[in-house]
């Protein structure tokens, strides 16, 4: 093992707490190879999350926070084909060769590479989304004829205020920030009852069946909300 991947005990013992962390995910078919980055994430006060593929729910659980791609090697697009492609979440490269290509979106770095080069592109692309996060908020969301005013905490259908529980606001919004992307059950739980929460998924459809009545959203030729069979929802095609 690299010296530099060691982090000693006295270390461990300066390190300071973090009070505030910011997510990371990050997917590598290989991740022994990524111990340095990822120890040397964790120090700076991310919380790193590690998969192995693409295709893991969890992908749906870091919606706004970045992703980290290990491209170093050839990837089949069935490990990959889960990334988010609607700008959700920042996707960065890792590449051997800075003119290998990366679908397009997402940013690139050299790896192996000096860490705090690296750590410079991670920490501009959270300053990015943060920027981008307050902006929505400060806009709203729409989609279609819906609009969501999140500083008032209302939303209008063509222009008409609906009425909602803020639990089915908190779904519609989770399902309208993430721009298209399914959002699983498990996922719209955690977001809008907190992780702690052990109801069943089923609280999910009973509110989104109220929710589509609301908005008078038929669930067999949706509008708005459309359901992924055995996973969960996301915004209906335009």
């Amino acid at each position: 093992m690299l010296q530099s991947d060691l982090i000693t005990a006295s270390e461990a013992d300066q390190q300071d707490f973090c009070a505030i962390t910011s997510r990371i995910l990050i997917v590598s078919p290989r991740p022994a190879s990524l111990r340095s980055l990822v120890a040397e994430l964790a120090l700076r006060c991310y919380d790193v999350l590690l998969l192995h593929h693409a295709d893991d729910p969890l992908l749906n659980m870091v919606q706004g926070h970045i992703i980290v791609v290990d491209r170093t090697v050839e990837l089949p697009p069935t490990m990959t084909a889960a990334l988010p492609a609607n700008g959700s979440s920042p996707v960065l490269a890792l590449v051997s060769d800075l003119d290998a290509h990366v679908p397009e979106g997402e940013e690139r770095v050299l790896w192996p590479g000096p860490i705090e080069e690296i750590y410079a592109v991670i920490e501009r692309l959270a300053v990015k989304t943060s920027l981008d996060t307050t902006t929505e908020e400060k806009t709203g969301l729409v989609f279609k004829e819906l609009r969501i005013d999140p500083e008032r905490m209302t939303v209008t259908l063509g222009g008409d205020k609906v009425e909602l529980t803020k639990t089915e606001y908190d779904l519609l919004r989770s399902i309208m920030a993430g721009k298209g992307k399914v959002m699983t059950r498990q996922s719209l739980m955690n977001e809008v009852w907190g992780e702690s929460y052990f109801g069943g998924s089923n609280a999910v459809d009973v509110h989104i069946r109220s929710l589509r009545s609301k908005l008078r959203d038929d669930p067999k030729t949706p509008r708005y909300i459309a359901t992924v069979r055995g996973v969960g929802y996301r915004l209906a095609d335009e």
